[in-house]
């Protein structure tokens, strides 16, 4: 298979100096101009486990995991929360119930004979091994514009990249390229589902995007989370020191206020008080009032267009699973202390799961955030 292995931690530990992942983007030694590139990502794709850890990023120290593991076992509450807390998750997190074999399957439908070249990466964090793939053209692989996108629930990043053409649309005219990962427990990411654990993996991903010296080097970064991948995004951003030297602009596309009153309003309160007792109450409202580059907040409206901005809640409108009162465009819109000079809010007619017809007008919006 095809791999290269580069390691870095944030942890206080001397490693190694490894080669920079961006000689393989482009020059003569790019993956996409080697003679076996079909090949290699054939088989690649090919594995229903994840492939040698390309980047390492840890939070902590592998013994300070391994004791907290310990305690959690002998100290039976703890141990009982964090069982409870995983089995909710399997349940929040839809994607981890999807057969590896439809994932597979999934992943080997991504068209190869195409302009747009693809390599499945592996990210390790904190003992997980997160499953990715890169996607983008020779011609913009060295421009460091890059999009980061966070699924939403039920969704894979094999399916993105076979089903999903507005993505594909969305780099084409940004000129942009895209990295797309699985959550812990979802396709062949190890682990469960666990909240810490999908915002740590968020934050190696963007530790991998930063990483001037062996990671990406990207110059640009735009965060597209759909749905719980807006929540996600924020959750990591919460404890993510953005970089001075980078450009970003955080779009969240259908996104919830807080995980607790989404469900609350879709199935009953007791599930609502569930979710937010056993640590699932995923709060995006906070985390994007405290974010200080550009955002921008997609929702539902009663309007009858496919995009454009909006100043007011008035028109919002229950997307399919999250109602009105639920949705962060309301929570911030109608929040007199939320700082709305770098944010952009857009209304469009189409519900929860459904794309633009058009996507001139996101892209437009990106692009005018990051001059």
């Amino acid at each position: 298979m095809s791999t290269y292995s580069i390691s870095i931690s944030q942890a206080p530990i001397l490693i190694e100096p490894q080669p920079s992942f961006q000689k393989l983007l482009s020059g003569t030694h790019a993956f996409y101009t080697q003679s076996n590139y079909l090949e290699a990502t054939q088989a690649d794709f090919a594995s229903s486990t994840c492939l040698p850890a390309s980047y390492t990023s840890n939070t902590e120290i592998k013994i300070v995991r391994i004791a907290k593991l310990i305690l959690s076992i002998i100290i039976f509450p703890i141990g009982i929360y964090k069982l409870i807390h995983g089995l909710i998750g399997k349940i929040v997190v839809l994607s981890s119930n999807i057969k590896i074999k439809t994932v597979d399957e999934d992943r080997s439908n991504i068209n190869l004979d195409y302009d747009w070249k693809y390599k499945r990466i592996t990210i390790a964090i904190d003992g997980y091994k997160i499953d990715a793939m890169i996607v983008g053209k020779p011609s913009t692989f060295n421009n460091g514009r890059w999009v980061l996108a966070s699924n939403g629930n039920g969704e894979l990043y094999e399916e993105t990249l076979v089903y999903d053409s507005q993505f594909r649309q969305i780099l084409s005219e940004i000129k942009g390229n895209g990295i797309v990962f699985n959550y812990p427990g979802v396709g062949s990411s190890t682990g469960l589902p666990n909240r810490k654990a999908m915002a740590n993996a968020y934050r190696a991903m963007l530790n991998f995007l930063e990483d001037q010296k062996i990671g990406i080097g990207a110059k640009e970064i735009i965060g597209y989370g759909h749905s719980i991948g807006g929540g996600v995004q924020g959750d990591a951003l919460n404890e993510h020191e953005l970089k001075p030297n980078v450009k970003y602009v955080f779009v969240k596309n259908k996104t919830f206020s807080n995980l607790s009153t989404t469900v609350s309003c879709l199935l009953c309160r007791p599930i609502g008080f569930l979710i937010w007792i056993f640590g699932w109450n995923i709060d995006s409202v906070n985390s994007s009032k405290k974010i200080q580059v550009p955002e921008i907040i997609i929702q539902t409206t009663c309007e009858k267009v496919d995009a454009k901005e909006i100043g007011d809640s008035s028109n919002i409108v229950c997307d399919g699973p999250i109602h009105a009162k639920a949705s962060l465009a309301k929570a911030l819109l109608d929040d007199p202390s939320c700082p709305k000079d770098q944010k952009t809010f857009i209304g469009t007619n189409k519900n929860h799961n459904s794309s633009f017809d058009d996507v001139t007008f996101l892209t437009d919006k990106i692009k005018q955030k990051l001059l």
